[in-house]
This record gives structure tokens, sequence and C-alpha cells, in this order.
């Protein structure tokens, strides 16, 4: 697979969550004994397609497809690969080789497509082609992604938003930037990675137990995968830890994985103990400021509905999750139990909001 590094990441479309790094990275901590499926169309001996699957099995014996790097990871923006060119020749051949493995030891009982931009074209035109095939289809609401366009200056990126939040936005400025208060530190070599990430996980850990969470670095497998993805993608500049140090300490922290335009900001902290010094806020001016800089057209804050992101101007970007189930006696038998299984939870969410 390391000599399709290259093609593979060709057909990323800028997304550092369907990069070669990313999922494989992913595959070494997750996969646990579940098969790849990696589905490759070749154009002669060059790689121009791929659906990027691993097929898990359910505790009924079922066999599922799903995207690598699905999960608690949160990858976000997945989707199938395709050379520039190619985006309207993969899927047929796809959706061939996809029918004729039901009746092999290759064949699989349900794909599910966790997290999906709604409306994807290559995803689109796979469920068509399989619900063409007598497939069933079956969508269900995802966490929305949120983007937040920016404009070629921060004076632009300050009179988008609304009167008191611009007020509050200057108001810090003054109080903090304009001072030699703070500094922004931003780890962008392998080097750094042991000083930066023990700051990231400290204050995203302290935050959510503040919050009587558990958090994502609680998860010890969570935290070697991130590591290694991180120790990937740093090399490449597809990755960079951003600490924010308030008179000496540091009160803010986050991981991204910036494209050439995109930045997208993957997981954050803050110091619980210095809420009144508005450290979040901190951190979003200096990440929007130096992304405007950088000549970004974009901020992703990927996945979640939290309120902060419409309050800093960002848009939702609508996403499902995509459940397709063969024409096959054992796919419609376990499609039956997984309805009767949904209608059970929502039914029983339902009673739990009359009481």
């Amino acid at each position: 697979m390391a000599s399709w590094r290259s093609a593979w990441n060709g057909m990323a479309g800028g997304v550092p969550f369907r990069t070669f790094e990313w999922l494989m990275s992913w595959w070494r901590r997750y996969a646990d004994d579940c098969p790849l499926y990696l589905l490759g169309v070749f154009d002669g001996d060059r790689l121009v397609g791929m659906a990027p699957f691993y097929r898990s099995a359910g505790k009924t014996g079922g066999r599922t497809l799903r995207f690598l790097g699905d999960g608690e990871v949160c990858s976000d923006y997945l989707d199938l690969l395709a050379a520039p060119g190619y985006e309207n020749r993969i899927i047929s051949p796809l959706v061939d080789w996809l029918l004729e493995a039901l009746t092999t030891s290759d064949s699989w009982d349900a794909m599910e497509l966790d997290g999906i931009e709604s409306g994807t074209p290559l995803v689109e035109e796979l469920t068509r082609q399989l619900a063409g095939a007598q497939a069933m289809v079956h969508r269900r609401p995802a966490q929305n992604c949120w983007r937040l366009e920016l404009p070629e200056s921060w004076y632009e990126f300050e009179m988008l938003q609304s009167k008191s939040h611009r007020k509050q936005i200057r108001r810090l400025i003054k109080r903090v930037f304009d001072t030699d208060r703070c500094q922004l530190h931003v780890c962008n070599s392998i080097t750094q990675i042991d000083e930066a990430m023990p700051i990231l996980i400290d204050l995203h850990t302290r935050r959510r137990k503040a919050l009587d969470q558990s958090g994502c670095f609680a998860c010890d497998r969570f935290r070697r995968f991130l590591y290694e993805a991180a120790n990937e993608m740093i090399p490449s500049g597809n990755c960079e830890i951003l600490w924010l140090e308030l008179d000496g300490a540091p009160i803010a922290a986050e991981i991204h994985f910036p494209t050439e335009t995109i930045c997208y900001a993957y997981q954050a902290g803050i110091d619980p103990t210095r809420i009144k010094e508005e450290p979040g806020s901190l951190m979003q001016i200096a990440v929007i400021r130096r992304a405007i800089e950088q000549g970004k057209t974009a901020v992703d804050f990927l996945r979640g509905d939290e309120p902060y992101k419409a309050h800093w101007r960002a848009e939702p970007r609508v996403c499902e999750t995509i459940r397709v189930v063969p024409n096959t006696t054992f796919g419609l038998i376990r499609h039956g139990i997984w309805s009767t299984q949904v209608q059970v939870k929502s039914w029983f969410k339902a009673s739990l909001g009359k009481d």
C-alpha cells in the first residue's frame, strides 16, 4: 500500500482526513481484526480511483463495509477517491465489483457511511447505481460540520460580526493582543511534538473534567492514534499544534490539519481555571487572524453543533449517515433487525421526552 501513497494523496481532494497518513494511522490503531476492503480502479498501471473501506463483523455475524477512519476518531468529509478527470469513470467499476462480490468470500451485507457531507457527488452516484441494482438506501441526519469563510482582511472579518461581538473582539485585542501578555506558539516540526501534544491533552482533559466529561484523550488508543497521525502529517505541513500563553502559562491549545486554502480545527482545550480571561475567544481571534494572514479562504470547525461556531459566523454543512443494504436474503434480514432497533431507540427517546 505504501507504493500507492502518492496517488492516494493526489485523490484526497485536499482533505486531510482522506489522506494515506491519516487513514493508515487509524488502521494501525483501530482495525482490530477487521479486514481491509480497499477497492482500486486502475487505468493501466495508474491508480485513478479508490473506495477506502474496511469490513467489520457485527455480533450477529454480518459483514458491514465502512470507511477507514470512522467511529470515535470523527474523520470528517470522508469520501470515495478519484483522480482529477476520472470522477465520472470510477463508480461503475466499483459497483460492478461490489455486486459480483455478493456471491463470493468477499461478500457484504450492508454498507454504512457515517457523517458524509450531503450531496457528495461520488457517494451519491454510488448509492444511485446500487439502488438501481435493487439495494435499499437509508439516510438519516448526522451532526453538521461548520465552516467559516474568510474575507481578505481582518477588518473585513470584524465588520461581518454583530456589533456586540465586534466590540468584544476589539476589547480582547486591546486588552491582550496589543500588549506583551500573550504569545502564540506553533508546533510544525516533529521535534516539538513532545512539548506541544501534552499541553493540548492537559488543557482538553482538564476542561472536560470541569464539565463532568471524560474527553477523547481518556482513551489510550485515541491518544496513540493522534500522536502517530501527527508525526506522519507534520513533515508535509498537514498538521500543526498551536497553544496560546497568557502571562507565561498556556491557556488554550488546538490541533489543526491545514491545507493550502483551509484550516481544519480538529481538537481543542482551554484552562478551566481561567474562564474569566476568555481563553476560547482569545484562541479563536489568534487562529482566525493567522489564517487570514496566511491567505486561507476558510477555517473549518468540523462536526458538532456547539453554539460558538455560529457565533463566529461559521455556516453549517449538512451531513448524513447513509446505509446501503444489498438485495440478498441475509442482508434483508439484518436490515430488518437494524430497522427495529432504530425504531425502538426512537420510541424510547420520545418516551423520555414526555416525562
